[in-house]
Formats: C-alpha cells, sequence, structure tokens
C-alpha cells in the first residue's frame, strides 16, 4: 500500500470506497520453535582452526509472517545459546542473535534481510575469562525469481550485500 502525504485526498477516498473493497484480507500470524543440538564444531574466529570441540546449542526462533495478494512478509528473531567444551579444558559460550526479514512480491521480486550480533566468552580450565570474541554479519539479498525455484541464481540478483568481521579481545 502506498503512503499519501496529504491525510485530505486519504479521507475523500475512503468515504467513496465500497465497504468490501476497504476491507482488503490478509492473513497474519505468529511463529515459534525451539531445537537442542549437540556435536563437533571448531570456532576458527580467534581460536586455533583445527581445535574442535563439543557442541551443546539452544535455538529459539521466534517471529510473525503477514499474507496479502499482493505477496507476504516474514520477520523474527533466532537466538543461539551454545556452548563448546574442548580437549584442553577451555570452553566458550557464546549467544548469537539474529534478525531477520523476507518479502516476496506479487512480481516475484524477494528481498530477504539478516543481521546477525554474537558475543562469545573464552575461558580457561579453570574458569577464567581469557578472550572475547565479537561476531557481526550483515546479508541482504535481492532478486527476482525468473524460474519459480524459491532461490536467488545468477542473473536473477538485482542486489547484494554481505558482510562479516569478528573482533578478539
Amino acid at each position: 500500500m502506498k503512503m499519501r502525504l496529504l491525510l485530505t485526498p486519504l479521507v475523500a477516498f475512503a468515504l467513496f470506497v465500497p465497504v468490501g473493497a476497504a476491507q482488503a484480507r490478509a492473513t497474519v500470524g505468529k511463529f515459534s520453535d525451539t531445537v537442542t543440538e549437540t556435536g563437533s564444531t571448531a570456532l576458527p574466529e580467534c581460536l586455533p582452526p583445527d581445535l574442535v570441540g563439543s557442541l551443546s546449542l539452544t535455538s529459539v526462533v521466534t517471529g510473525h509472517f503477514t499474507e496479502t495478494t499482493t505477496g507476504f512478509h516474514v520477520a523474527g528473531t533466532n537466538t543461539e545459546s551454545y556452548r563448546v567444551d574442548f580437549p584442553d579444558g577451555r570452553y566458550v559460550l557464546g549467544v548469537a542473535t539474529s534478525h531477520f526479514a523476507f518479502n516476496v512480491s506479487g512480481s516475484g521480486r524477494t528481498t530477504t534481510k539478516t543481521v546477525i550480533r554474537e558475543p562469545r566468552t573464552i575461558y580457561d580450565a579453570n574458569g577464567d575469562r581469557i578472550g572475547r570474541v565479537f561476531i557481526h554479519a550483515v546479508s541482504v539479498i535481492t532478486y527476482r525469481d525468473a524460474n519459480g525455484n524459491g532461490m536467488p541464481d545468477d542473473g536473477e540478483i538485482t542486489a547484494n550485500v554481505d558482510r562479516f568481521f569478528f573482533t578478539c579481545h
């Protein structure tokens, strides 16, 4: 829906629109899910890339969606809390928070955006803090899904931004 800058034309228009047309239908809802995972992983940001530890992770996703005749929108947050224990006694505690949005228009134009902030704390075998890691990531992609596969393919992408960086303290 386009925003109108002048209130008067909008009010005048609304007075003459039939009631059925003024009540445009939208499907809205909320979603959530919690998943727990275990496994092995390396944390190569600020630790040796060949150092592999045991991962215990809980992921909580919450969000909302709106679907209309002209497209749909999804937005939400994924929070991953985890611990990684290494064979030498060191361990890492972290929380990755991802904010995401996904928009698809009736014309097939799709835009996705994800912003991630992930602080980690590194501890020695005695439980003393020995380091901090901060990971930041941003990903935005806009594409027109010409072949209908739901994925951005070569020749369909109109804008793409990927930034990933981290700091070690």
